[in-house]
């Protein structure tokens, strides 16, 4: 049984570490602190906004002084790749008393802002950008409207944290409604962090409070996402493996519940006593893979994990059918693109379509393969997964996109045992 012990801490938590950490009063420790691109420039920003942050390997130490301690920074603020970071930052912004301008590299400045700037507007805030696109120029206000509620038009944990930490950071109360559950990981920390937090009937209701920061050393969970990288790399070798300390919010786990589906044998043994769920994933050998219509109803909550999960489908009999997914083509690249360019490199036979795709499997492998990522760390990945486990050679463009959210991925990969170049049956 292979064990995998050096998969990152997650990176949707270690954003809002360092958010919630630097809005609440007191001293803040965590251990597990994704030390990625992505989330090192969520420390740096809030350093400029003044707040005192030191860093030791995985272990942050923030020392907040609740909204009124954020300062104008002297200069604009950069997330680099991370859209996460901007539209979550941009509502901390939103209440405080002052002028800010955000923005991000090229790819976050093709990337749309419509979603957080109209809620964040409505609550009181001014933002200025052309086409809504980055840079934002954020006028924030700490007269945020209070009891402010707010319907998602669709399901996006990043739109709703948005709005909660808007509310937060200026002391109101707030209630959103969401159409389809979606990552929690605000919710659940806000309420570690003393905020009343109800959620019922698919509303999420905050109510006013001074977050204070919790006694001890709070533990981050490792990132799922990054743990369905080698997830999948254990099921198409057919490699037992042990991944240790995975997070397993519900919010997160439906890409477990497609491996399932497709006949990946995975059994899970949580742990006790953290804040957000964890445990031990095993993934056993097996062969047999079948393909699935995914449900539209998971979409949102697998879209992350798609790129690798269609490299799954690579192995297994019969049509993997996405649809739903439209929100593929505004991420860190036009994902549904580049997932159709990744399985066509391989050898494989997909259909595009606006909003998902069509991958017939099992795959006729190509004996090599070139594919360009645009920069996008997770096609990147998946890719890379896909040519080390048929043991395929090739040229893959746009690896400097991995660090952004996995810094230990090449080091990791190199480490699984190598794979003799195969054809699969079709």
């Amino acid at each position: 049984m292979l064990v995998v012990d050096g998969i990152p801490g997650d990176k949707s938590i270690s954003h809002r570490a360092i958010m919630i950490g630097a809005l609440a009063h007191g001293e803040s420790v965590f251990n597990g602190f994704l030390c990625s691109e992505d989330c090192l420039n969520t420390l740096a920003i809030f350093r400029q906004l003044g707040v005192q942050i030191a860093q030791n390997n995985t272990q942050v130490t923030i020392n907040g002084k609740g909204p009124k301690g954020l300062k104008a920074p002297r200069t604009v603020l950069d997330v680099g790749n991370s859209g996460t970071a901007i539209r979550l930052i941009s509502g901390v912004l939103s209440a405080l008393p002052f002028s800010t301008t955000i923005t991000g590299d090229a790819s976050i400045q093709s990337r749309p802002m419509g979603r957080i700037i109209d809620p964040l507007t409505a609550m009181g805030a001014g933002i200025e950008s052309k086409g809504q696109l980055p840079p934002l120029t954020i006028h924030g206000t700490s007269s945020i409207i209070p009891n402010f509620r707010y319907t998602l038009p669709v399901a996006s944990a990043q739109v709703k944290s948005a709005v909660l930490l808007a509310s937060v950071a200026a002391g109101q109360s707030v209630s959103v409604v969401e159409p389809e559950p979606c990552r929690d990981h605000t919710e659940r920390m806000l309420a570690l962090f003393g905020a009343s937090v109800d959620v019922a009937n698919g509303v999420i209701q905050v109510g006013h409070s001074n977050l204070q920061a919790p006694r001890g050393v709070i533990q981050i969970p490792k990132d799922i996402s990054s743990a369905l990288f080698f997830i999948v790399w254990a099921a198409l070798a057919e490699q037992p493996m042990v991944l240790n300390h995975i997070g397993l919010n519900a919010s997160r786990t439906r890409a477990l519940d497609v491996c399932r589906r497709m006949g990946v044998a995975i059994d899970v043994t949580p742990h006790d006593g953290a804040f957000e769920p964890m445990g031990d994933v095993t993934v056993h050998a097996n062969s047999q893979l079948v393909n699935l219509d995914v449900p539209e109803e998971w979409v949102p909550n697998v879209i992350d994990e798609l790129p690798i999960l269609s490299v799954l489908a690579t192995k297994a009999s019969g049509v993997f059918r996405v649809r739903g997914a439209a929100e593929l083509r505004v991420k860190e690249s036009d994902r549904i693109d580049g997932i159709c360019r990744l399985i066509r490199a391989l050898g494989g036979h997909v259909e595009e379509y606006d909003d998902g795709f069509d991958i017939h499997g099992p795959i006729n492998l190509n004996q090599g393969m070139a594919f360009d990522a645009k920069h996008d760390h997770r096609l990147a990945m998946s890719a890379l997964i896909a040519q080390h486990v048929y043991g395929i050679q090739g040229p893959v463009h746009g690896l400097e996109s991995i660090p952004t959210s996995f810094p230990n991925f090449m080091a990791l990969i190199q480490a699984m045992p190598a794979q003799s170049p195969k054809k699969l049956k079709t």
